[in-house]
């Protein structure tokens, strides 16, 4: 790996760490002087076409947001991507720069980081508004909660059946309360995975995001409610601290009348989607701790988000942003 990366950009002296990642390899680079993150993709023809329209994404974010993104690093010909033989394997190679800052899932919850999350959450969806991408809205995804069907396969993957049955409601609410109202729903590219290890911090605010690797083109909304159902795994009350990221994106990106009526189900369908693809991952690759490493959170919040009444949910994130609140039957 030190000869390859000598080769292809002229690194000297380095110490590569190979990092976790959930279905590449990644590889930190340390130089003298920065740090940059090596990455690496089992080859095929869909797979490269979305790796260079994340690189289009993270330029363009880039251009408006210095250091909030990752940044492609050109190889010594100039090229961002290169398909290269490593170990008789043939892969998709690309680098980026390294960004400092303490893991979202890392740190105490506070009300100033919730909030400054939301911020950051708007400001970058602000921009991916006006972005326009064939291949990401092309590509059919598990991991896009448009899609949340495709997951259904993975249920009996689950070993306890009470939890089955919790995903088995979800499943059963998202297309009785949601699929109606989704010709409804504003869509755009959305970066499609803010979890706690993908969000930095620094000084008590959100400083950047990474692993733009699950790029949707997906309901708006979904940004949000994916938010929630990571940040919010471990707290008590997760309702009240998602009314905190709700309101400061509202505040910079107006959250519509129909988004709060399904933001419950959003959330609940993204965690459904992480602990069935937890339960799938486990039987295939016991082995890669990174691809379940937030389950049992994700399964504490679904076990505080089941026993919610979504209407006072509803209730909740519309008085969060300044709606009058529907009658509970």
């Amino acid at each position: 790996m030190n000869t390859l990366l000598n080769i292809e950009f002229g690194f000297k002296d380095i110490v590569i760490k190979k990092l976790n990642g959930y279905e590449n390899l990644n590889y930190l680079v340390e130089t003298s002087s920065k740090k940059y993150v090596f990455k690496t993709y089992g080859y095929s023809d869909e797979l490269l076409a979305i790796i260079e329209a994340e690189n289009d994404i993270l330029f363009f974010l880039h251009d408006c947001n210095p250091n909030k993104f990752p940044k492609p690093i050109p190889f010594l010909d100039g090229s961002y991507i290169k398909v290269l033989k490593i170990d008789d394997l043939t892969l998709i190679c690309r680098m980026l720069s390294y960004l400092t800052g303490n893991l979202l899932g890392d740190i105490k919850h506070t009300k100033n980081v919730f909030q400054s999350f939301g911020t950051f959450l708007a400001q970058m969806d602000i921009k991916l508004l006006s972005f326009n991408s064939t291949t990401i809205k092309e590509r059919q995804s598990e991991w896009n909660t448009e899609n949340f069907s495709l997951n259904k396969k993975y249920i009996h993957d689950i070993p306890i059946v009470k939890d089955q049955n919790i995903v088995h409601y979800f499943f059963q609410q998202y297309e009785k309360q949601v699929v109606p109202l989704i010709p409804k729903l504003r869509k755009s590219i959305i970066h499609n995975d803010a979890n706690q290890w993908n969000v930095l911090v620094k000084e008590k605010e959100i400083s950047g995001i990474i692993d733009f690797g699950d790029l949707a083109y997906s309901q708006l909304i979904n940004e949000l409610a994916i938010a929630i159902a990571y940040a919010c795994q471990n707290t008590e009350n997760p309702l009240k601290w998602s009314l905190i990221i709700l309101k400061s994106y509202h505040k910079i990106l107006q959250i519509e009348e129909i988004e709060t009526q399904v933001l419950y189900y959003l959330i609940a369908a993204r965690l459904c989607i992480s602990v069935c693809n937890a339960a799938h991952s486990k039987l295939i690759n016991p082995n890669n701790e990174y691809a379940f490493a937030s389950e049992k959170s994700a399964w504490k919040m679904l076990d505080r988000w089941i026993t919610i009444n979504p209407l006072t949910a509803e209730n909740s994130f519309r008085s969060a942003i300044d709606l009058p609140e529907k009658n509970l039957i």
